[in-house]
């Protein structure tokens, strides 16, 4: 009896130790069973990786991204002489001669003779200088020119000896150099005097570029001028010069034979170009026609061309006339009674 008691007792003593949590095996319940869940790392938002590469992206194309080439000045294949030449000349006025007062002078009518070169408008045309002024294209060479319409405004005609240049142009404002093509007279401004012009010497008569600029005219400046006394087979040259606010340093060079050039890569802005004949030595050739400078040239390589017969400038163009007003409704008929 004693035996039984003992081991019913040790089955009492095991039990309890299991309830209490006493032994060492640790039953676990169903949900306890389950695995932790970790939450997920976060990834980056879209927009900023896409932000990221952009900046990245656009960082190396500017890297890339090839410099501008320099503004160079090249030489111009000359177009060929047209066939027959063409011939120019001025008829009015009269070599060395006195057009009158001021008064009289600015109404005086130039007139020219033109042959062989058909002019038309926005095509071959004749370019009519005074002095060193800008040209003033000629398309239709039987009208008189008065005078005054050649001089720029702001400038005044004065009394003395004065120079007056046609020759035939292309449409390019190309000048036309064969024999004939051109005509160089000098008359005065009230009283006659001695005059200052040698036409044994060498002169030169600026002619291109000039005004606005734009298109392909401002991707390849015209240089172009005219020679009076000299072809530049004897030493001679004419020196050229173009500055701007958009060229570090002048754009400087030499003409040694008479044929046209062109600037290229000029950023948009506004320039000035000169022309200077020299002797052989390079010393400044002295007259009335040695030297000009022309200001107001303006260059925008990327615009819309302003005239569309090739490119190298005009005269710019007048403002269309304002739209008429649209006439008024009339007025109701009275109703009939």
């Amino acid at each position: 009896m004693k035996t039984t008691l003992s081991f019913v007792g040790m089955l009492s003593l095991v039990a309890s130790a299991f309830a209490c949590g006493g032994g060492e095996t640790e039953v676990k319940t169903q949900e306890e069973a389950k695995p932790v869940e970790t939450a997920p790392e976060k990834t980056p938002e879209p927009a900023a990786t896409t932000a990221a590469t952009t900046t990245a992206t656009t960082t190396t194309s500017e890297a890339k991204k090839p410099a501008a080439p320099p503004p160079v000045v090249e030489d111009m294949k000359p177009s060929e002489d047209p066939k027959p030449l063409p011939s120019v000349k001025i008829t009015a006025p009269k070599n060395d001669a006195s057009i009158g007062d001021l008064a009289k002078a600015k109404d005086f009518e130039i007139k020219l003779d033109v042959k062989d070169w058909a002019t038309v408008e926005k095509g071959p045309h004749v370019h009519l200088i005074l002095d060193d002024l800008p040209y003033k294209a000629i398309y239709d060479t039987k009208k008189p020119v008065k005078v005054s319409e050649l001089l720029p405004a702001g400038t005044e005609l004065k009394e003395g000896e004065h120079t007056l240049v046609a020759f035939a142009s292309r449409a390019t404002h190309e000048s036309v150099k064969g024999k004939g093509a051109q005509q160089l007279v000098t008359f005065w401004v009230g009283k006659k005097g001695k005059s200052t012009f040698d036409p044994k010497k060498g002169h030169v008569v600026y002619s291109r570029p000039k005004g606005e600029n734009k298109g392909a005219m401002g991707k390849d400046l015209l240089i172009d001028f005219y020679l009076f006394g000299t072809t530049l087979d004897k030493g001679e040259k004419v020196k050229y010069t173009i500055t701007g606010p958009s060229l570090t340093t002048p754009l400087t060079g030499e003409f040694t034979t008479w044929a046209p050039k062109v600037a290229k890569n000029l950023p948009k802005g506004d320039y000035e170009v000169t022309v200077e004949l020299v002797d052989k030595d390079g010393k400044p050739s002295e007259g009335p026609l040695t030297k000009t400078t022309r200001k107001g040239i303006t260059v925008d390589p990327e615009a819309a061309a302003s005239d569309p017969h090739a490119g190298h400038g005009t005269e710019p163009a007048a403002p269309a006339a304002a739209p008429a007003p649209a006439p008024a409704p009339a007025a109701p008929a009275p109703a009939k009674k």
